[in-house]
């Protein structure tokens, strides 16, 4: 593996951001404050009886959700852009360095997704998020980020209709914002249903951001359980990104 393959990958890609660099920051300025305008506002008049914990509890779930979903949408992009091309397919770069390069990509988008919602929602809820928990909720979001990663990957390869690709990303923004807590408690939900959802990782990386948030303990169970959950995205996100080269070269 050449490390300089991977760096000249990502750095293309930064370039490309570089160029419409008011346009992204735009977008990544403007999501959580949409979230938390016609989201969190509207149901904290709902859950009456968790005021005032709910507008800072309920910034992990904005936090989780802008990271989570401007990944998944700049991956599929960055699919389009790069699998798609003729050109890069004939480069000498292996598949293994097209996904690490794409990993890091998207950890560093992320990082700055999560320092721009968090100094938003700082200055929105007082006292929501130190410069401490900052980095141990990034830290615990990494495996999501990896899952989505590849999960953009799988969806890329298995559906091929534009149409359909907007009604997933409406279903995605839907299941990442009210199914697994992000914006509505889970202990509101049926028992049976819990103990479904919480078999999913993105679940178990949420309620570890709101432990966090909350000075509660962390559960390294649930962040090893995602760990796994990664590592297993990425074995076929490798083969996948692998198949790919290979229709190309035959």
């Amino acid at each position: 593996m050449k490390m300089n393959n991977i760096f000249i990958l990502i750095n293309k890609e930064l370039l490309n951001i570089k160029k419409n660099i008011f346009q992204y920051f735009f977008i990544l300025f403007l999501f959580p404050c949409l979230l938390y305008l016609f989201l969190t506002v509207p149901l904290s008049r709902v859950f009456i009886n968790l005021k005032p914990i709910y507008s800072i509890w309920v910034c992990s779930g904005i936090l989780f959700v802008s990271i989570l979903f401007n990944i998944y949408v700049l991956n599929s992009n960055w699919n389009l852009k790069l699998y798609d091309n003729s050109f890069i397919k004939s480069l000498p770069i292996l598949s293994s360095e097209y996904l690490l390069s794409q990993t890091v990509y998207s950890i560093i988008v992320g990082f700055f997704q999560s320092i721009i919602t968090v100094i938003i929602l700082n200055s929105l809820s007082i006292g929501f998020m130190t410069f401490t928990q900052f980095f141990k909720c990034f830290f615990i979001m990494l495996p999501a980020i990896i899952i989505m990663v590849n999960y953009s990957l799988i969806v890329g390869f298995l559906v091929k209709n534009q149409f359909i690709i907007n009604i997933y990303n409406c279903l995605l923004f839907l299941f990442l914002s009210f199914s697994i807590g992000s914006f509505i408690p889970l202990n509101l939900y049926p028992v049976e249903y819990i103990n479904i959802i919480s078999y999913i990782p993105f679940s178990g990386t949420l309620i570890n951001m709101q432990n966090i948030i909350s000075y509660q303990p962390v559960f390294y169970s649930m962040f090893f359980i995602s760990l796994f959950y990664s590592l297993l995205f990425s074995f076929i996100g490798y083969y996948i990104i692998e198949g790919k080269m290979k229709n190309y070269n035959e």
